[in-house]
């Protein structure tokens, strides 16, 4: 299995060979490749890669290969302002993918990062209202936002009959924002909210609010967390003799849970999903995905949902990269990005009608044999 340098090397080997002269395209990633998300940081940038090898293997955007560099901002959004404005003026990229982090991407928006580099984002995680309205014009999610997750998982508990319910979140802008929604939504589906329970930003042990959960009689509990969050709190439900209904958002990967808790305890755990099922072969994103990861990530490396969501990002930028005129400059592309329909088999992201490219949202359920259903 080829590493990434080695397939950029034999890329520009061919053009040279073929006497071809091009300019490599830059694309940064600035998130959290150490801290508490490092997982997902890690797993966002694996994907992504996957997917530049993948273009740079069919010729790269007329000719121009593309080279993907991270920079680790620590999950700490004055890192991620910093770096931001650094990589920019040291390598001049097209495009930055998957800013991670509600207090990182909101201290982006508040100085005005984006709109001094005018450098687009392709790729936002969460979907926090807040982070889209008004937003930044060079910012471009793809995926449904945490409204529309947490509308789909009070809609599920009601068709269930569970109207009792008890919210547990972050204590950052992701988690109130979710609060509030779920606030505002619960009355017209009859349901009671018999506690609200915040959470640190980013912490891990839980044992204490797990307890106050279980105090609040409720028949199934929402996370608005984090991953690493999420995963430990299912953990510490499920340490005190809990078998209530847990919910999550999609953050929360199921892989997470599994190696905190093992397969027995995550059994029937329910996750919003914003793409379609990695475990599934029936969509051709997902057959496509998995073949990428197969061929250009390290061996041994996983090919989960936070993975897809950096392949997808990606797959979105190059797509927004073929409709850019040469030579391509971060302002042409972000008028290709607001042209833009793309059926990636079966998901479609269209930007035509502002910078929320999708509204894909399903439920998943942990099986027996530690998959994700739906």
């Amino acid at each position: 299995m080829k590493t990434p340098q080695a397939g950029l090397l034999g890329f520009c080997i061919a053009l040279a060979c073929a006497g071809i002269s091009a300019r490599e395209l830059v694309v940064a990633q600035v998130g959290p490749l150490s801290g508490p998300l490092a997982g997902n940081g890690v797993a966002n940038h694996q994907g992504s890669q996957a997917c530049i090898d993948e273009a740079n293997a069919a010729g790269g955007i007329n000719g121009q290969p593309l080279r993907l560099i991270g920079e680790d901002d620590q999950y700490k959004p004055a890192e991620t302002v910093r770096k931001l404005k650094e990589v920019a003026g040291r390598e001049q990229p097209v495009a930055f993918l998957n800013l991670l982090g509600s207090a990182n991407v909101k201290a982006v928006l508040e100085e005005n990062v984006l709109d001094a580099l005018r450098i687009p984002v392709v790729g936002v995680t969460p979907g926090a209202d807040a982070l889209r309205n008004p937003g930044s014009p060079w910012l471009f999610h793809i995926h449904a936002n945490d409204t529309a997750q947490l509308k789909r998982i009070l809609q599920h508990l009601a068709t269930l009959g569970l109207r009792r319910i008890a919210v547990v979140y972050q204590d950052i802008p992701f988690g109130h924002g979710g609060m509030k929604f779920i606030e505002g939504l619960a009355p017209s589906l009859q349901m009671t909210i018999t506690g609200r329970v915040p959470v640190a930003s980013a912490a891990d042990a839980l044992r204490a609010e797990a307890e106050k959960l279980r105090a609040t009689n409720a028949q199934a509990y929402i996370m608005v967390l984090v991953p690493n969050s999420g995963s430990s709190l299912v953990r510490d439900v499920r340490q005190l003799g809990d078998a209530t209904p847990i919910y999550g958002m999609s953050y929360v990967p199921v892989h997470g849970i599994l190696e905190k808790v093992g397969q027995a305890k995550a059994l029937g755990v329910g996750l919003a999903q914003v793409t379609p099922n990695t475990f599934s072969s029936s969509t051709g994103l997902s057959r496509q995905f998995r073949a990428a990861m197969a061929k250009h990530a390290p061996a041994g490396t996983a090919s989960t949902q936070l993975h897809l969501t950096g392949y997808l990002s990606c797959r979105v930028l190059v797509e927004a990269l073929k409709l850019t005129p040469s030579p391509i400059t971060p302002i042409k592309l972000q008028a290709a990005l607001r042209r833009l329909r793309a059926d990636f088999g079966g998901y479609v992201v269209e930007f035509s009608g502002g910078n929320e490219g999708s509204r894909y949202v399903d439920i998943g359920v942990v099986t027996r044999d530690g998959r994700l259903l739906y």
